[in-house]
């Protein structure tokens, strides 16, 4: 593909953000005129990008690909411990939400020839994590890459119909339970007060129209 003006790299960029939202909160059927209108651009500018359903859904499917690999291999570089890897790993992906659709987006393109490269590249990442995790006694053995995925994409999609500060909450004391229960001892303190039934009523409430 050859280099994109910048404003034609912004405008795909903005597609594929929006894509991601959209499939996240719809599924992989969400209506490509309402992605359009998400990233502030025309139908015609979509399609001519993407020209099918397809195209984009591969495109938002190995970009989530690559993001991901990029994450376990950035945290394990920096953090310094596996355990903070683990830790700084999780937290990124789950803010980006860039697990949420690999389960559901990856099985739509895996005959691409992108996708066996792209899954290879993304594996290696999360296995040398996840190696380096168990190693440091920060991993329980049995948990492997592919729970630690799965994992993180059960706890990124969004509740419906539940209000995105409360999903917020929820994800974030999620995401610290999930973090301790890779590990047997040493349990950190969820977030926030424990989240009651009245609050979840009222947020469901006040998001009804």
């Amino acid at each position: 593909m050859k280099e994109l003006r910048a404003d034609a790299r912004r405008n795909r960029e903005q597609i594929l953000r929006a894509a991601h939202l959209a499939f996240l909160e719809q599924g992989p059927e969400a209506p490509l005129d309402q992605i359009a209108e998400r990233a502030g651009v025309g139908n015609a500018t979509l399609y001519r990008h993407f020209p099918t359903r397809m195209d984009l859904i591969r495109c938002v499917a190995l970009d989530h690909m690559a993001q991901v690999a990029a994450l376990a291999s950035g945290s394990l570089r920096s953090a310094p411990t596996a355990r903070q890897a683990l830790t700084a790993f999780a937290t990124q992906v789950v803010e980006r939400g860039v697990v949420a659709m690999l389960p559901i987006l990856g099985g739509r393109v895996e005959t691409d020839p992108q996708f066996r490269p792209a899954r290879a590249e993304l594996l290696e990442a999360m296995e040398a994590l996840v190696a380096a995790a168990r190693a440091e006694g920060a991993l329980r053995a049995e948990v492997g890459a592919a729970d630690l995925v799965m994992f993180l994409a059960v706890l990124t999609r969004p509740l419906p119909t539940v209000s995105a500060r409360l999903n917020d909450v929820v994800r974030e004391r999620m995401l610290t339970a999930l973090l301790d229960g890779l590990r047997p001892i040493e349990a950190t303190p969820l977030p926030g007060e424990p989240i009651s039934a009245d609050r979840i009523t009222a947020d469901l409430s006040a998001a009804r129209p």
